[in-house]
């Protein structure tokens, strides 16, 4: 006759502290202390630095060197283009590259004697108005007991047209004295209207 087999030995589910569970309870606990004593000798949570503020705007644009040219045009009318390279923060803005500009053509005609010494160089603003891009350009005053010929003032003022023509590419240019319209550039020649 043959015995009856015995069932092999289970464990039940109500039995608690056995080594199946006890196990896991112990690495756990063994984790979390080696997570409190890394906490406590590194002095708590990390540092991180603030980010830094930053204003939009406020950052200096490093400048850009650029090509301009310039027209210079004699009291007989004749035109010679001229270039120069300048420093510009903003290449991309018009008034600030006609501003460069005007300055290159000052340069020039001082150097030849057409520009009248002491004069600093004029500033231009390129606008658009009805689909139409005007040029202004103003010129500082002639200083107290500075002359200028008829001839000399008649090339500044030709030139002064032809480069902000040519500079912001402008339909039209309109030419003020210390941020006036008058009647003259320096009490000789008229500047043109339209």
């Amino acid at each position: 006759m043959r015995r009856p087999r015995r069932p092999p030995a289970t464990v039940s589910r109500h039995h608690v502290g056995g080594p199946h569970w006890a196990a896991p309870q112990l690495l756990i606990s063994g984790f979390a202390l080696l997570l409190a004593v890394v906490f406590a000798l590194t002095g708590g949570a990390p540092r991180v630095a603030p980010p830094p503020t930053v204003a939009v705007g406020d950052a200096p644009r490093p400048p850009v060197v650029v090509e301009v040219r310039f027209v210079v045009v004699d009291a007989r009318g004749l035109e010679r283009p001229g270039y120069a390279d300048v420093a510009l923060s903003a290449a991309d803005d018009p008034s600030a590259r006609l501003t460069a500009t005007l300055g290159a053509l000052r340069d020039d005609l001082l150097a030849s004697g057409t520009w009248p010494a002491g004069v600093d160089a004029a500033t231009g603003f390129v606008i658009e108005l009805d689909r139409r891009r005007i040029a202004v350009v103003d010129v500082p005053e002639l200083p107290l007991g500075a002359r200028i010929g008829v001839a000399d003032e008649l090339s500044v003022m030709r030139s002064l047209v032809a480069t902000a023509r040519a500079a912001a590419t402008a339909d039209e240019v309109r030419i003020t004295v210390a941020g006036e319209e008058r009647p003259s550039l320096w009490g000789k020649v008229a500047p043109p209207r339209g």
